[in-house]
């Protein structure tokens, strides 16, 4: 474990020097996303940084398989399918990919990840009743993934937002298995966010580089992967996963859900998610991404807590989900999440 913290540190340092690094190159080269009326930023930025903390936790996750962290399998679930998603989301990001293009490079790297991860854990509703997501149920994981990783791309709209949901769902992770006695997932988790920190410094509001979409799918699929490789120990459950990371799924899905019921183009990309209302609603980015980070520390983190201690029946879990879920979505209600006067599409800038 200490052969991790010391190459996860390493990971940190050359992350914040190489994003700045690139951050120079990307404007040198003119990779700059130029603002437009669809737009959440108001100057050029460079973007695609993201890519150098895609590297940066490839490098950490092989250094766990190393120290014996991770299996052979679990370490190429996360790196193969993980690489191919941030390719495409690179090239995507350079040439605009199709989106047919797009959807089956994604369900390749999810059948990829899946077939290494199988057999997938169970979901225990109560002692011997479980849903069973191997066989039948597999399509039901696979759907699962790919929502996972487009809804965190979706989700990375303003400054901050991808960076400190990720480095916070990392946080409230690692403490769970760590206060549940498995340190070395404990020690995984903490290890990889801490590349994430290193991006997050120049992502910070105002950003000075955004992190593209290799990134924020990248980091959609791992944390699908890492929430089925963790959940097949006793140290934290699939429920505390998905507690974990409300804010974005419940966002991201009650929008689609409203432009889908209203009649809206929902392929088409937009300005409606509760997190860009907010963001304009507060006029910057800085208190919406603040808001985030201490509705995930300070509420979700504890209620997911308490879900991976309980070992008594279903009703228990959904009175917690719904309990960490009623502020946001009471949030997406007030400020009409997923409605918009004039649709205008958003750009995916940070």
């Amino acid at each position: 474990m200490t052969t991790l913290f010391v190459f996860s540190a390493i990971a940190f340092c050359l992350t914040l020097w190489l994003t700045n690094v690139y951050r120079k190159f990307a404007i040198h080269q003119g990779l700059l996303d130029n603002p437009n009326h669809r737009s959440s930023h108001t100057i050029p930025t460079p973007t695609g940084g993201g890519i150098v903390t895609v590297c940066a936790l490839i490098g950490v996750w092989l250094t766990a398989y190393l120290t014996n962290l991770l299996t052979l399998k679990e370490v190429l679930a996360l790196v193969i399918p993980g690489t191919i998603i941030a390719a495409i989301g690179f090239f995507d990001d350079k040439h605009n990919l199709p989106k047919r293009w797009r959807f089956l490079g994604q369900v390749l790297a999810v059948c990829i990840a899946l077939s290494l991860l199988y057999p997938l854990p169970e979901l225990v509703l109560w002692q011997g009743v479980s849903i069973n997501f191997n066989g039948i149920g597999l399509p039901f994981a696979a759907i699962a993934f790919l929502w996972l990783t487009n809804l965190y791309n979706f989700m990375d709209g303003i400054d901050g937002i991808a960076g400190g949901e990720a480095v916070t769902v990392l946080a409230g992770a690692s403490l769970i298995c760590f206060l549940n006695g498995n340190t070395g997932l404990a020690t995984l988790l903490l290890a990889t966010s801490l590349p994430v920190y290193g991006f997050l410094y120049w992502n910070w509001p105002p950003a000075k580089i955004f992190m593209g979409d290799a990134c924020s799918t990248f980091l959609g699929l791992s944390f699908a992967t890492l929430a089925v490789i963790s959940s097949k120990t006793d140290a934290i459950n699939l429920w505390s996963w998905f507690i974990l990371l409300a804010l974005f799924i419940v966002d991201a899905t009650w929008t689609l859900a409203v432009r889908v019921v209203t009649g809206q183009n929902w392929r088409e990309a937009h300005r409606t998610h509760l997190y860009q209302k907010l963001a304009q609603a507060f006029s910057n980015h800085l208190n919406t991404s603040l808001g985030i980070i201490l509705l995930n520390l300070l509420w979700l983190t504890p209620i997911s807590i308490y879900a991976s201690k309980l070992k008594i029946p279903i009703y228990s879990h959904i009175f917690l989900i719904l309990l960490s879920i009623t502020p946001i979505l009471l949030a997406n209600i007030i400020f009409n999440a997923g409605k918009a006067a004039t649709q205008l599409p958003s750009s995916n800038d940070s």
